[in-house]
């Protein structure tokens, strides 16, 4: 399969995303999760429009990751001053950083998945409900806790830290 569908599947990649390296890790990844699914795809799914679905998808994930690292660019020249760039400014992002891990890590199981699902791997509502085996409506209450018990936690720094993290991503 892989002889067969890597080619074409590569040259979509590489026309979206302009850089080759990318093109191969998305279609690298789209094989991958093919494998992953295999047990749950139906004799009747064609397996090239499926990697071709996997492989939009994962565009479009790397369009959203490299809009939020622009955005976080941006944020950053237009709100830090350059002397402020130093070591100690450095050490805060980390810092940031790691206690929204730990926060993340302190949610109850599902509710964690579910957020990680839905904010690391930009799965969509539908896409993690069929995954966990549950409702769309629970998957958003689910993100809604998710976000309530992160403010909770993190306060003011929540969107700074997950700017930081989702941007290490």
């Amino acid at each position: 399969m892989y002889k067969r569908y890597a080619v074409q599947l590569l040259a979509i990649a590489l026309n979206k995303t302009g850089d080759k390296e990318t093109a191969q890790e998305l279609v690298q990844e789209s094989f991958i999760n093919l494998y992953q699914h295999k047990t749950s795809l139906v004799e009747s799914t064609s397996v090239k429009a499926y990697l071709y679905v996997i492989l939009k998808n994962k565009i479009i994930n790397q369009y959203r990751q490299d809009l939020l690292k622009q955005r976080y660019s941006d944020y950053i020249i237009h709100h830090v001053p350059s002397d402020e760039l130093s070591p100690l400014v450095y050490v805060e992002t980390r810092d940031l950083e790691l206690q929204l891990k730990q926060a993340i890590e302190q949610l109850p199981p599902q509710c964690r998945m579910v957020f990680k699902l839905s904010r690391e791997q930009y799965l969509s509502d539908k896409e993690i409900a069929a995954a966990m085996d549950i409702s769309v409506n629970t998957v958003e209450q689910h993100k809604r806790k998710a976000l309530r018990l992160l403010r909770g936690s993190l306060g003011d720094a929540l969107g700074v830290a997950a700017i930081i993290y989702f941007i290490g991503h």
